[in-house]
C-alpha cells in the first residue's frame, strides 16, 4: 500500500510555519537554487532526466560480473571490545568508521587493516554513526540521547544535541552538510541545523507509531523505517510524507544509487526491494536469518547486487534483479549486523557481535 498522506505542504508538519519549511528547503537544497531559481521557487517535480541534486543523471553503470565479487576476508580489524553495531565508508570510500557497546568510534583504513583513531566521549553503546561528505566530521548517536559531532582531524566533540527522550538508533548527514537527520526509540524523527548556533532540532516528524530504526537522506528526501512496519519517505520540497507499509518492524532503509528504488530489512527473514515511487514490491530476497536484531542490508556500487547481514553469522549476496544468491561469506563469530558496499567497487564491510569488522575482496 502506498499513501500519500496529506498534499498540504504543512499539514504533515504541525509545528511549522511558512518560514520555517522555507529554512528546510534551503538547508537541503541550496545548490539547486543557483541551477534554477525558477523552478526550486514552485517546488515541483524534477525535470526529465535530472537527479535529485539538480545534474543530469548519468547513465545506467553495467552491472559487475559475479565472478568479481567478493569471496575472502582480506582483512580483520579488531579493537573493540564487544559487539560492533555499525560500519560505514567515508564518501570515497578510501576510510571508514565503526561504533558499537564499548561506546567508541574508530577510524580504519581498511585497504590496509589498520586503525587510525578512536573515539571517546559517549556514555552508552553507539548505535549508528556516520561521515560527512567532505570528511572533515562524523555524526553519531546511541544511548544517551544526544547527537555528538565530531572533529575527524582533532577527535574532539564539535557540538551535542540534544532534543530527544529516548535512545537514538540512527544518523545521517545530508550531502550539504546543513543538516543532520536522526531517528529514535520515542518514535520521532527530527532534523538538526549546522548552520546555525542552535542546539535545538529545527523540525520534529512524528508520524512513526513505534521507534524509528533507519534512515536515509538523498537530495530533498528523508527515507525512515520503523519497528510500526512502515517505511516512510518524507519530500523535503513540499512537506508531504507517503507511506509504504511492510507489516513487519523495519531494520533498514536504503536508497538505491538512481534514486528509483528503496532497499528495506524486516524482521521476517526478507529484504524486500521498493519502487520508490508506486510502493510496489519489486523483488523479495530470503536466505538469512533476521528476526530479533537490527541488521542492515546495502546496494553494492552499480546497484547490480544486494548484500545483508545475518543473525546466523554470514553475510547474504543477491542478483537485484533475479533475487538469486549469489554469494555467501562466512567467517564471523556472532551475527552479522551492519554491511557497507564501497562506493567505487565490490570490496564489502561487515560489523558483527563478535566484535570485529571484516573486509571483503
Amino acid at each position: 500500500m502506498h499513501t500519500l498522506w496529506s498534499s498540504d505542504p504543512l499539514a504533515t508538519y504541525p509545528s511549522s510555519n511558512v518560514n520555517a519549511l522555507d529554512t528546510l528547503k534551503l538547508l537541503f537544497m541550496w545548490p539547486l537554487y543557483s541551477a534554477s531559481i525558477s523552478l526550486m521557487k514552485k517546488f515541483g517535480p524534477l525535470p526529465p532526466g535530472a537527479s535529485a541534486e539538480g545534474v543530469a543523471a548519468p547513465p545506467a553503470p553495467v552491472t559487475t560480473p559475479t565472478s568479481q565479487l567478493p569471496t575472502s576476508s582480506m582483512h580483520v580489524l579488531k579493537g573493540h571490545v564487544g559487539s560492533v553495531s555499525v560500519v560505514r565508508y567515508n564518501r570515497d570510500g578510501g576510510y571508514c568508521v565503526s561504533g558499537g557497546k564499548d561506546r567508541t568510534i574508530k577510524l580504519w583504513n581498511p585497504h590496509k587493516g589498520t586503525l587510525i583513531k578512536t573515539y571517546n566521549g559517549h556514555g552508552y553503546e553507539v548505535r549508528d554513526v556516520d561521515v560527512s561528505a567532505d570528511n572533515g566530521r562524523l555524526a553519531s548517536c546511541g544511548g544517551d540521547r544526544q547527537v555528538f559531532l565530531w572533529d575527524v582531524a582533532t577527535g574532539n566533540v564539535i557540538k551535542k544535541f540534544k532534543g530527544h527522550d529516548r535512545e537514538l538508533n540512527c544518523i545521517r548527514f545530508n550531502i550539504l552538510n546543513t543538516v543532520l537527520v536522526t531517528g529514535s526509540y520515542d518514535s520521532t524523527v527530527k532534523i538538526w541545523d549546522l548552520k546555525s548556533n542552535s542546539f535545538d532540532p529545527i523540525q520534529t516528524m512524528s508520524d512513526a507509531k513505534d521507534s524509528v530504526v533507519s534512515v536515509y537522506v538523498s537530495g530533498h528526501e528523508i527515507i525512515t523505517g520503523s519497528v510500526d512496519g512502515v517505511i516512510r519517505n518524507y519530500d523535503m520540497r513540499v512537506g508531504q510524507v507517503k507511506s509504504d507499509h511492510i507489516g513487519q518492524p523495519v531494520t533498514s532503509v536504503e536508497m538505491s544509487h538512481d534514486q528509483r528504488c528503496i532497499l528495506a530489512s524486516s524482521l521476517d527473514d526478507r529484504v524486500r526491494l521498493m519502487d520508490k515511487e508506486t510502493g510496489e514490491m519489486l523483488a523479495e530476497y530470503r536466505g538469512h536469518m533476521n528476526k530479533s536484531f537490527k541488521v542492515s542490508s546495502a546496494f553494492t556500487f552499480d546497484d547490480g547486487y544486494v548484500a545483508s547481514g545475518s543473525e546466523d553469522h554470514k553475510v547474504c549476496m543477491w542478483d537485484l534483479v533475479e533475487a538469486r544468491p549469489v554469494r555467501t561469506l562466512h567467517g564471523h563469530e556472532g551475527p552479522v549486523l551492519s554491511v557497507a558496499c564501497h562506493p567505487k567497487d565490490t570490496t564489502l564491510l561487515s560489523a558483527s557481535a563478535d566484535g570485529t569488522v571484516r573486509v571483503w575482496k
